[in-house]
């Protein structure tokens, strides 16, 4: 490696540290651009880790998500990079669930779920999340003028849609949204040990709620049914398999809705584009997702040795996806840095890619499609009522615990 490769390196290296600091950046975005410039294939260290990578190109970052030699962590790297994780039951389901499989059971699993996240079978639900819709956005307006955006529409959302869909009571079903984003915090590889305690006892508290709803309903639930495998699993299984789907289904919409109402405050051009034109609306959250992705960054395992970015990989190191980086890539995307409405639907990773692509993609756009164009029809005169709360820690799921809005 030439002196000035290893400088820069160097520096890339040092932005690295600063954007996994356990404590969320209101704009880590220029940082991401540099740190691509740098060095956009990084060697990085993890403790018990022979060797690490970090890829931030979108052509790295998709091959990383689509090459079956890579693949979830294994047992192995968890030990090492989370150690104790077995003595936590919600740690525990969920690392046996549907996006930490490979392999032929991990094909088995997908394919008996497919059906549930199918366009057709989640458009028949279309019509109650828009009721949903109206009445949280009615509920809102009698809360005003000064409102918690995420509290009071974000996190009910995404949490009813979910629950109506798997035909748990709507009470329930928002009780289980707030566990889960409290216990958000576990998925973040950089999180530290006195935040990892922290997400403990939601976890508990969520994975026993779930084995209440599930011995109740055992047999009633084809969607959970097909998640662990298409009515052949084990009580553990489908307590897996939910908790997974609770903590990918309502965290990911609820960060999309507040990150991308935040957006469309600060670019109110954009906005005024979106205002009255609802078709409009599949490119205005195509673009949020890609300008604002939920999920920043995703781990993967070299299952065998192979070459990323031109560079060899050994069997077993740890390969990190900075998948926020690779959506602003200016290889891919014409004007990367600028919010548009209108852009044309260039696919971005915001829901992954390859065998893992994210089966709740479509629930997820179609919440976005119903929810942006009637908050913005409903309160023309919406605005900023402080500074925004971002989640912590936020290097591996970004979105904002707080967002303080005045109606009008």
């Amino acid at each position: 490696m030439s002196p000035l490769a290893a400088c820069g390196d160097a520096e890339a290296l040092r932005i690295f540290l600063r954007l996994t600091r356990p404590r969320p950046l209101a704009d880590p975005y220029p940082l991401h651009t540099r740190l691509r410039d740098l060095a956009p294939f990084l060697p990085i260290r993890f403790p018990g880790v022979a060797s690490g990578f970090l890829v931030s190109t979108f052509a790295g970052c998709s091959r990383l998500l689509r090459d079956p030699s890579f693949g979830p962590p294994t047992g192995a790297h968890l030990d090492a990079l989370r150690p104790g994780w077995r003595q936590s039951a919600f740690t525990r389901c969920v690392y046996r669930s549907l996006p930490l499989l490979t392999g032929p059971s991990h094909r088995a699993h997908r394919q008996a779920a497919a059906h549930h996240f199918s366009p057709r079978h989640i458009g028949a639900h279309r019509r109650e999340m828009e009721h949903a819709a109206d009445a949280l956005l009615d509920d809102l307006d009698g809360r005003g003028p000064a409102v918690d955006l995420v509290e009071g529409l974000a996190l009910p959302f995404a949490s009813l849609s979910l629950g109506r869909l798997l035909g748990i009571a709507d009470d329930e079903s928002i009780r289980l949204g707030r566990l889960t984003r409290q216990v958000s915090g576990a998925f973040d590889q950089f999180a530290t040990a006195g935040q990892h305690a922290r997400t403990a006892a939601a976890g508990a508290e969520l994975v026993d709620r779930l084995t209440v709803i599930i011995s109740g309903q055992r047999g009633a639930s084809d969607l959970l049914a097909g998640l662990a495998g298409g009515g052949t699993a084990d009580e553990q299984e489908l307590i897996g398999s939910a908790v997974m789907l609770f903590a990918a289904g309502v965290d990911s919409p609820a960060s999309m809705i507040g990150l991308g109402t935040q957006l469309l405050l600060r670019h109110p051009d954009q906005a005024a584009r979106l205002r009255g034109r609802p078709g409009l609306a599949p490119r205005a959250v195509a673009e949020i997702l890609r300008y604002e992705p939920p999920v920043q960054l995703v781990a993967r395992a070299a299952l065998r040795p192979v070459e990323l970015e031109g560079r060899p990989v050994p069997a077993g190191s740890m390969v990190f996806g900075l998948i926020a980086a690779g959506n602003r890539d200016p290889a891919q995307f014409k004007a990367p840095e600028k919010f548009d409405v209108t852009r044309e639907q260039v696919p971005s990773l915001s829901f992954g890619a390859g065998p893992h692509y994210c089966l709740g993609a479509y629930l997820t756009a179609m919440q976005g499609e119903i929810l942006f164009p009637r908050l913005l029809d409903r309160f023309p005169c919406l605005r900023p009522d402080g500074d925004p709360a971002y989640r912590t820690p936020g290097s591996t799921l970004r979105g904002l615990d707080r967002l303080p809005l005045t109606l009008g």
